[in-house]
């Protein structure tokens, strides 16, 4: 089932300066992100690479877009905490056992892996992503680029 934490994403408004203020306090510079580094569309980003975890932030230029929306419902912060899955569709069919609602009906496809995020309200009011690796590689090896 899960095999470890991975991340935790940041909902910012404004990626630039939360990047400054990341990088200052954890010393570190991110790898930047782009739209075609996310399953939902619209979403740009930073993700801090830490050990055995990472700290991402999103953003989004785009009203309509699920971070712009979080973000105007509840204001900056966490958005979601990532966990790594062994095997997708096992994994999923157990939590839906176990009263899990997702957000899509299906697992989304990501450069690297697929992920599925279970809704909030299944997990008192925090949104977990689960992800499994395409290749069955490490998903927190930084990326060359």
């Amino acid at each position: 089932m899960v095999r470890r934490f991975i991340d935790v994403g940041i909902a910012v408004k404004n990626l630039e300066a939360a990047v400054a203020t990341y990088s200052r306090v954890l010393g570190i510079t991110p790898r930047m992100l782009t739209h075609t580094d996310y399953a939902y569309p619209g979403l740009k980003g930073a993700r801090f690479y830490l050990g055995n975890a990472t700290i991402s932030l999103v953003a989004s230029d785009d009203p309509h877009s699920t971070i712009a929306k979080f973000i105007k419902i509840r204001g900056e912060g966490v958005n979601h905490l990532t966990l790594e899955v062994s095997d997708m569709e096992t994994d999923i069919a157990h939590l839906a056992e176990n009263g899990i609602e997702f957000l899509t009906e299906h697992p989304l496809d990501f450069p690297g892996g697929r992920v599925i995020f279970a809704h909030p309200r299944s997990l008192h009011g925090v949104q977990l992503a689960f992800v499994q690796s395409d290749t069955g590689g490490d998903l927190l090896q930084v990326p060359i680029s």
